[in-house]
């Protein structure tokens, strides 16, 4: 059976039992109206005890909303936020360094690993040969005999010609002897290791054992 709350008129289904044959007070959980159902076929008014029937809600179709769901979220830790910045900062530190290094000691790159310098040429950063800008000057050998036996002297001035600060790569010293042949080579390193515009470095440096030399070539080496 429906009955109707005669005060909010909400509809309530019930089965006949639920009232019984003699009628129940009932009370509406919509508005706390109280009066006597009587059943369907028996109008008459009997008291008895107060009878309360609820509703059953529909189901609810809403969607959680935005705050909802923001409450929902685990909260955002920040220390943890702060330590992935400093990581990725650490990391482009240390990538700068790279590059920087790999960019200003080039020259040191392509001496370890010559072909490097098609892979600097390739992306418009030409590596200098060693000694640009600077120029040798005054070079002299000399043999001369020391505990009674051949020694070879070699000396000479390094200028920087050049408008910036350079700095002087050792001097490779070759010893030549009949028809030019090698004899051996070895490496002298000038000081002072840097010169301003218009500076001179010097080096000197005496090989004993010079038997068979004729003449000695110096060139830039590239390292210290």
């Amino acid at each position: 059976m429906i009955i109707t709350c005669p005060a909010c008129d909400t509809r309530y289904t019930l089965a006949d039992s639920a009232v019984g044959p003699q009628g129940r007070k009932v009370r509406c959980a919509q508005c706390g109206h109280m009066w006597w159902q009587a059943p369907e076929d028996d109008p008459v008014f009997h008291p008895d005890a107060v009878t309360e029937f609820h509703p059953v809600p529909p189901p609810s179709t809403k969607t959680p909303s935005s705050k909802a769901k923001a409450a929902a979220k685990p909260a955002a830790d920040p220390g943890a936020r702060r330590r992935a910045l400093v990581g990725w900062g650490a990391f482009a530190a240390v990538l700068l360094a790279i590059g920087a290094a790999g960019y200003f000691g080039r020259a040191t790159v392509v001496r370890l690993w010559p072909p490097a310098a098609l892979f600097y040429e390739t992306v418009g950063l030409p590596v200098e040969p060693p000694g640009t800008g600077l120029q040798l000057q005054n070079v002299r050998s000399e043999q001369k005999t020391e505990d009674g036996k051949a020694a070879l002297l070699v000396e000479g001035q390094i200028v920087n010609v050049s408008e910036t600060l350079r700095t002087v790569p050792a001097l490779r010293v070759t010893a030549l002897g009949a028809d030019r042949q090698p004899l051996r080579n070895w490496t002298v390193a000038p000081v002072p290791p840097q010169i301003l515009p218009g500076e001179i470095a010097t080096f000197r440096d005496v090989q004993a054992d010079a038997a068979g030399v004729l003449e000695v070539m110096i060139t830039f080496d590239g390292g210290r």
